[in-house]
């Protein structure tokens, strides 16, 4: 297997970029501040790339042919995901008195209206369609426990519809390749006109599969197989990305464009290829990598507990609220890695562990 460790760096970057994002939006920062679900959108494109690459590796000795194999590839990302997701549900259960109530403070402190509002519903019906993921086709349940897991339910869609998606492309030649890319554009547009907007979160795979699309084409673009097909597939993912500036009302979007060349020159067998890997291939971004899952998860409660006891200490002392983002920033950030590696080592790993045990034995 090919070693790509700029995915370590974008993965990692996007990571910090989604957590100071959260920390300037809901601090009230008055400045620029990059859209984290940009961020998001970047790691649904390296999730792409991903899982063809990882299956592509596997496929000749569980090849999707076999539909039994779907269930081991489902088995794997269920517990990829799950085990420090639902810890995550869990400690949001608990807290949630203090963290919901607190997010409500920092929104009244700072005049957002959404954020001083926004209900939270830890009902156990809503916590057994989290639990099931069924949350993310649901308009009002998108974001209805105000954690960041509605990317997590549009994850999960995807895994759900990736084998059939990976025969396709295995077999497709260049024409139904591009019909296919027209085709999930259009239901993408017609689902931004007429259904996302009931969504508190858009969290619907009719809408974002193009992003998780730049992805695969990328891979496809740059492993082994005809000129043609590699250069037309890099093309498609480029016109992917066009549609994302343009269509999307994502001011930053310019970002996913820099990051898919990023991934298609690291995959690539040019010169740059083995010099950008190298930037990337050290201590610092691979731990900022295995950290980016849990660090996704949990760095809000921090961020709603630490960031309201700052505010509504500090600002009557005359404190700018920009003053107070970067005191919450330095105050979050260490907290949530440190949770963060404790979550990886002892949730993540072990429940990765235990899917391909089941695999195994089953």
């Amino acid at each position: 297997m090919k070693k790509i460790s700029t995915i370590n760096g974008l993965r990692g970057i996007s990571c910090l970029w989604v957590i100071i994002s959260h920390c300037g939006i809901w601090g009230g920062y008055k400045g620029y501040n990059p859209n984290p679900k940009v961020a998001v959108d970047i790691f649904m494109m390296i999730s792409g790339f991903l899982m063809m690459y990882t299956t592509e590796i596997v496929h000749t000795k569980q090849s999707f042919e076999n539909k039994k194999n779907w269930i081991n590839f489902y088995i794997r990302r269920f517990f990829r995901l799950s085990p420090a997701y639902y810890v995550e549900l869990i400690v949001a259960l608990l807290l949630a008195d203090y963290f919901v109530r607190y997010y409500h403070e920092l929104g009244s402190l700072n005049h957002n209206i959404w954020l001083a509002n926004i209900p939270a519903n830890f009902s156990m019906q809503n916590i057994i369609l989290h639990i099931t993921y069924i949350f993310g086709l649901q308009p009002k349940n998108a974001f209805s426990t105000m954690l960041p897991d509605w990317s997590l339910g549009l994850e999960m869609q995807f895994y759900l519809i990736f084998p059939p998606i990976f025969l396709f492309f295995k077999k497709a030649n260049l024409n139904k390749l591009v019909i296919f890319l027209i085709a999930t554009i259009f239901i993408s547009i017609l689902s931004k006109q007429y259904i996302i907007p009931y969504f508190t979160e858009p969290s619907l795979i009719f809408y974002q599969l193009p992003i998780f699309l730049i992805g695969i084409f990328i891979y496809c673009g740059t492993c082994d197989m005809s000129n043609r097909k590699r250069i037309i597939s890099l093309i498609l993912a480029l016109l992917l990305c066009s549609y994302s500036i343009i269509i999307k009302d994502h001011r930053d979007d310019f970002y996913l464009l820099i990051a898919a060349i990023l991934l298609a020159i690291s995959f690539s067998n040019s010169v740059f290829s083995h010099k950008l890997n190298n930037l990337f291939d050290n201590i610092f971004f691979t731990i900022l990598s295995d950290l980016s899952y849990s660090a996704y998860l949990f760095h809000g409660f921090f961020l709603s507990i630490i960031g309201a006891y700052i505010e509504r200490n500090l600002y009557p002392l005359g404190y700018t609220s920009n003053q107070c983002v970067m005191m919450i920033i330095i105050a979050v950030i260490p907290l949530t890695y440190v949770t963060s590696y404790l979550s990886y080592k002892y949730i993540e790993l072990p429940g990765i562990a235990l899917g391909k045990a089941l695999i195994k034995k089953f």
